[in-house]
């Protein structure tokens, strides 16, 4: 089947490889400006140590003093860090997707340059004077690029009916 496009449903839409890319370029803007918008934290340039503020939490959970407003400071920019590089990782897993390359390799090339995309945002943060490169914000980025590609591997699987 080498040369064929992916087969499409009746009814389904079919976006075009170029508006795959223009859509991932323009996620890949905005995670840039919101990189450069948003204010860091101000106590050091580096933050080396993974899983800090889960470790932190598990302390304060197991002896019972934890407060809403201090479980959203260190749950909240987890979560976002994850959802920022989801629709990331979607587009990357669409454009690279094609049924020549093998599926784990489409996988593995997308976590891969999530990873780097994310390592670079890191590196680029540590010279700006309102950032705070962070370990873990590669870590939870990463995931984020990994459950965007597991969705947009699954919208070859998943099928709704509206009626």
């Amino acid at each position: 089947m080498a040369g064929q496009s992916l087969s499409v449903a009746p009814g389904f839409v079919k976006i075009k490889r170029p508006v795959t890319f223009l859509l991932l370029l323009l996620v890949t803007a905005m995670i840039v400006a919101l990189t450069v918008w948003m204010s860091g934290k101000s106590y050091g340039k580096v933050d080396p140590v993974p899983f800090e503020e889960i470790r932190h939490l598990a302390r304060l959970l197991h002896d019972r003093q934890i407060s809403t407003q201090l479980l959203a400071v260190i749950v909240i920019p987890i979560i976002a860090n994850v959802l920022l590089f989801v629709p990331w990782g979607f587009l990357l897993f669409i454009f690279l997707y094609t049924e020549e390359r093998p599926t784990v390799q489409t996988y593995v090339l997308t976590i891969l340059l999530g990873f780097s995309f994310t390592v670079g945002i890191e590196g680029w943060q540590y010279f700006l004077p309102s950032r705070v490169a962070d370990v873990n914000d590669v870590i939870w980025n990463t995931a984020g690029t990994v459950v965007g590609a597991i969705l947009g591997h699954m919208r070859l699987r998943v099928r709704f009916d509206f009626e």
